[in-house]
Formats: C-alpha cells, structure tokens, sequence
C-alpha cells in the first residue's frame, strides 16, 4: 500500500508521496545506525581489550557481554519497529532514535560519574593524540552516530505547539 488515494488531488497525493519519502530515509538511516552499532560493538568489544582481556575481572566480563547482548535486541527491536506495518511510522523513528540515543550519549559523561572509568580501551600510556589533543576514536564514532540518529529523526519530527 502507497498511502495515496485516488480520490486525492495531485497536491494531496504530493505531500504524502513527500511524506512517504521522508519517512522511508529515517527508517534507512536509523536501521543502518542500529545495525551496524551493534555489529560494530560485538565486533571491536568481543577482543583482547575488552571481553577477552585477562586483566578484567570475569564479573566486569560478564557484565560487558551482558550490554553487548541487550544492545543487540534492543536494535534490533528498533528495527522490527521502523519497519513493520504501522499507522503512525513516525512513533517507530522516535523510538528507534531514543533507542540509538540512549546507548551512545553516556559514552561522553559515563567517565565523569565512575571515578577511574576511562573512555580508551588501549594501552594507557599510548593514548591517540590528534593535532596535539587527546582524540578517543569511540567517541568519534559516537559523535557520528548520534548526528545521524538527528538527521534521521529530525526527518519526520514535527514542532510541538
């Protein structure tokens, strides 16, 4: 079903043609946040500097393995969401955004309420610089994560009067 009617003049059938469009680019770009941020993590986190490090506790290893599951269900629930048949697909995008939303942003301040945590997973004392500043390439990523989780939501987000 395209959602046009064919009662509807070219006007009507215009806005929700343009409608259909905006919402289908927030499902892609949302999808593509969720699922590669969580093969992403599975990926770079089931390693030698994390999950498999010998120095980390098995309780922490549990617990980090623990996120990697949830966050792969939760995208993965997002997904289902976007996609499925829906009369308000613009619920879906919100709650796919809040998905992405919530799991990168503690990335930025999760160091400043646990005294001793650390945002670079390497070796301590070869912590990446760029142009002289401490560069922390997850945060990076984040950053680009979070930007288009906005772009996509932002596509089908309505003022609030």
């Amino acid at each position: 079903m395209n959602g046009l009617r064919p009662e509807w003049n070219s006007f009507e059938r215009g806005v929700v043609k343009g409608s259909m469009q905006r919402i289908n680019a927030a499902r892609i770009i949302l999808t593509a946040v969720l699922l590669v941020g969580a093969v992403m993590s599975f990926l770079l986190d089931w390693g030698a500097n994390h999950l498999l490090n010998p120095t980390w506790p098995g309780h922490a290893r549990f617990h980090a393995a623990l996120l990697l599951f949830l966050l792969g269900g939760v995208s993965m629930t997002g997904v289902w969401l976007l996609w499925r048949e829906s009369k308000e697909p613009e619920v879906a995008i919100t709650a796919a955004a809040l998905i992405s939303t919530s799991f990168w942003t503690p990335l930025f301040y999760i160091t400043s309420l646990l005294p001793g945590s650390t945002a670079w997973a390497g070796d301590p004392n070869a912590v990446p610089h760029l142009a002289g500043y401490v560069f922390y390439p997850n945060l990076a990523v984040a950053a680009v994560f979070l930007m288009l989780t906005a772009v996509g939501w932002s596509l089908v987000a309505r003022p609030r009067h």
